[in-house]
């Protein structure tokens, strides 16, 4: 079946051998005409040189039709280009921003939305908090299941996280079974909410049918004198706190 853009491309070729054809006669009439004007002159040549003229305007006509048609033609392939620049763009920041295995934002995609928020923070007063979780025992249920598996859990348990949070939330892989979610306009104690609720429901789902997983977290709020570093550590301090308080809990830093 073909497509709207291959009937279009054949139409285009149509009518352009069409003009060319049609250029071609005029063309051959057009020497026609002042070959038989030299070879016999005619009683009255000022009729025949109109003719003349007529079948140079048709061939002008033919002409401009011509270019008409290579122009838009010529448009129609720079629209097709530019889409197919910004589709490919899109996918490059995908790719870019996008964790290859459970398709939740990387680091990289961090880094710049907590400096926007942080400068929310201290220029407006808005409000952010950071949840920094980790797989319980991943490294085991690598070795357990398989590397395959676990990468697999893995993307299961982002895509089932990613499902359970606000639309105005962001969900990074930060390393290994360790992830971040920031939270835009909630404070900290509307983050722990957050949190155990996530816990609580990824502790009841059983992941590929038969394996369970549990989540330490540990929640802060972004402050007006923070950095991306001292966020960063102040929820990695959090998580520390969570996973020696013997792990599968939540662990809110109020400062």
């Amino acid at each position: 079946m073909e497509t709207s853009g291959n009937k279009m491309k054949k139409r285009y070729s149509i009518f352009y051998a069409l003009s060319a054809v049609a250029l071609g006669g005029i063309l051959l009439a057009d020497f026609g005409v002042i070959y038989t004007l030299v070879v016999t002159p005619p009683e009255d040549p000022a009729t025949v040189m109109k003719l003349v003229y007529l079948i140079m305007m048709a061939g002008f006509l033919v002409l401009a039709a011509q270019a008409v048609l290579v122009f838009s033609r010529l448009i129609s392939r720079l629209g097709q280009e530019r889409r197919t620049v910004e589709t490919l763009q899109q996918e490059l920041d995908q790719v870019s921003f996008l964790d290859g295995l459970t398709k939740v934002y990387n680091r990289y995609k961090f880094e710049s939305v907590i400096k926007r928020e942080l400068e929310n923070v201290r220029r407006y007063a808005n409000p952010v908090s950071g949840i920094m979780f980790d797989v319980d025992n991943f490294k085991a249920l690598n070795e357990e299941h398989g590397y395959a598996t676990g990468d697999k859990l893995l993307a299961n348990m982002a895509r089932f996280v990613s499902t359970k949070l606000r639309n105005t939330d962001y969900v990074f892989r930060w390393r290994g079974g360790k992830f971040i979610i920031l939270a835009p306009h909630a404070d900290v104690d509307k983050a722990a909410i957050i949190a155990e609720k996530l816990r609580q429901m990824v502790g009841h789902k059983l992941f590929g049918g038969k394996i369970r997983m549990s989540l330490s977290m540990g929640v802060v709020q972004g402050r007006e004198d923070d950095n991306m570093e001292t966020f960063l550590h102040r929820m990695q301090s959090a998580l520390t706190r969570a996973k020696h308080q013997g792990r599968n809990c939540v662990v809110v830093a109020r400062d």
